[in-house]
């Protein structure tokens, strides 16, 4: 990766940041100019309220991709690199999660935004709602995944199906997030700036490399 290439990483990310900033600083005021859209989580939450079934999958998804449910998958992807030698991109992907999850606590403690008072009465948050954990922590996995794909030498047909299931994953953890009243809308747009921004600065920093696979099929080369 060149100097040109590691400039347009860090501009992209700052320009998410820029964008949780904003919104940070818009859903601090008294009368939020952002007030009507956040509003419209109500009525997505009385929506799925009125179907048991969604709600059933809506509380499924919650847990999947919690804290515990990020940890899991993140270690799969690690796993998954570190037997292939690609060290320095398992790193990132470690650095990157471990990162944006750092970055997300430290902003939900210092805007101290409540949740919203319709959220779904199970299991109900108390914990502070501005940016979503789950939306930070799904799209900088979702990223960190694509990105990964995109750098394999033949990008198949197979590969822009996994990337096509990757998005509409993050989709459904996003609406999960609305639908279940944990989050304003406002705290899913903020986290997944949040989770894209760490995950380029991440790449930025690491470079990391997939190499084309040897003949055989195996991986011989570290990075």
């Amino acid at each position: 990766m060149n100097a040109r290439q590691r400039l347009l990483l860090l501009v992209a990310a700052a320009a998410c940041l820029l964008v949780v900033a904003i919104l940070a600083w818009m859903v601090s005021w008294d009368r939020a100019p952002l007030g009507p859209i956040d509003q419209r989580g109500k009525a997505a939450e009385a929506f799925s309220d009125n179907h048991a079934w969604l709600l059933t999958l809506l509380r499924w998804v919650e847990v999947s991709f919690a804290t515990v449910g990020m940890i899991v998958w993140s270690s799969i992807v690690t796993a998954v690199l570190l037997y292939r030698r690609l060290f320095k991109a398992a790193a990132w992907v470690v650095a990157v999660m471990v990162a944006t999850s750092l970055a997300t606590t430290f902003i939900k403690g210092a805007l101290a935004r409540g949740r919203p008072g319709w959220q779904d009465q199970t299991d109900l948050l108390a914990s502070k709602s501005f940016p979503s954990g789950h939306a930070s922590s799904t799209a900088a996995l979702t990223a960190i995944l694509l990105i990964l794909i995109w750098m394999q030498p033949h990008n198949s047909s197979g590969h822009v199906a996994a990337m096509l299931v990757l998005i509409a994953n993050w989709v459904v953890v996003c609406l999960d997030r609305v639908l279940l009243g944990r989050h304003y809308p406002t705290d899913v747009v903020a986290g997944t700036a949040l989770g894209i921004a760490v995950t380029l600065i991440g790449l930025a920093i690491f470079a990391p490399v997939v190499p084309k696979p040897s003949t055989d099929g195996l991986d011989t080369k570290g990075q």
